[in-house]
């Protein structure tokens, strides 16, 4: 599994239109062959501060969802509104565990 954690500061004039294509992002993304999560967050410890979190199958899906329109679509209408450059670091996750309150860290599959 490949996790994509995207950050961005966008200025507050333009929330309302940055809300609106991420979130159109989010819907079409998750449609997308591989996908099984795509999300944005905003930072409540840093204004005017949003996370993307995505998660995919693996790298072949992942290179799919960049040839996908919406996704040069949402790139155009993202890169000229940002404030500072993002930062967009990939994750190649071998296992996952769980928060089990009563015993902790599970596997997934206990």
């Amino acid at each position: 599994m490949i996790v994509v954690t995207g950050r961005v500061q966008v200025p507050p004039e333009l929330r309302e239109e940055f809300v609106a294509i991420a979130t159109t992002m989010c819907a079409a993304s998750r449609n997308d062959d591989g996908c099984s999560g795509y999300r944005v967050y905003e930072d409540l410890e840093q204004p005017n501060r949003y996370v993307f979190i995505e998660e995919w199958r693996d790298d072949a899906a992942l290179q799919s969802h960049f040839a996908q329109p919406h996704t040069a679509t949402f790139m155009a209408a993202l890169v000229p509104m940002l404030g500072e450059p993002p930062d967009a670091p990939f994750h190649t996750i071998e296992s996952t565990r769980v928060l089990d309150p009563a015993r902790g860290l599970v596997p997934v599959s206990s």
